[in-house]
Parts: structure tokens; C-alpha cells; sequence
């Protein structure tokens, strides 16, 4: 082999050499581009979950507040409700013995 066909090999395995350590190059920087964009989509995704998360936390604070509220509204209702009708149960009562005794006042007049 002559001197100019060891060169043109030489040359020509520094090409394949550069071209091999250029792939090499372009796929680390591929991985780590695509290592970058999948750790900012999980960042992305467990900040929505968490304000997802959030928020329904909220609404179920403000739900319950709610049904706190209509609870208690019920309990001044039917307390309300208790007492007005035992009042009017108390004055049938009253208006009941009062009955009794005026007729049992006029029977005993009649009896005299």
C-alpha cells in the first residue's frame, strides 16, 4: 500500500471518526433537551393537580359551610314550629278548661 492510499484511509477514518462522535453528540443533546421538556410536563402536571386539588378543596369547604347552614336554619324552624305549636296546643287547653269549668259554673247554678 502506497503512502497516498494510507492518507486517503487515514482521512477517511477521521471523517467516519468525526461524523460518529457528531451523532453521538446530537443524541446526548437530544436526551437531555428531551429529559428538560419531560421534567417541565410533570412540573406542569402536579401543578394543575394541586390547584385541581385546590379548588375542589374549596368548593367542598364552601359546600359543607352550606349544608352547615341550611342545618342550623332547619333547627330555628323546627324549634319556631315546636314552640308555636305548643302555644296554640296551650291555648286550646286553656280554652278547653276554661269551657269545662264555665259550664261546670253554670251547671252547678242550675243544680242550686
Amino acid at each position: 500500500m502506497d503512502e497516498q492510499q494510507q492518507q486517503r484511509i487515514n482521512e477517511a477514518a477521521e471523517k467516519f471518526s468525526d461524523a460518529v462522535r457528531e451523532s453521538y453528540r446530537a443524541v446526548a443533546e437530544r436526551g437531555a433537551s428531551a429529559q428538560e421538556l419531560n421534567a417541565e410536563l410533570t412540573q406542569q402536571f402536579f401543578n394543575t393537580v394541586i390547584d385541581k386539588l385546590g379548588t375542589q378543596a374549596g368548593d367542598t369547604q364552601e359546600m359543607t359551610q352550606q349544608l352547615v347552614d341550611q342545618q342550623q336554619r332547619a333547627q330555628e324552624t323546627g324549634k319556631v314550629l315546636t314552640r308555636e305549636t305548643l302555644g296554640a296546643h296551650m291555648k286550646l287547653m286553656d280554652h278547653m278548661f276554661s269551657y269545662y269549668r264555665l259550664l261546670v259554673a253554670t251547671r252547678a247554678k242550675v243544680l242550686r
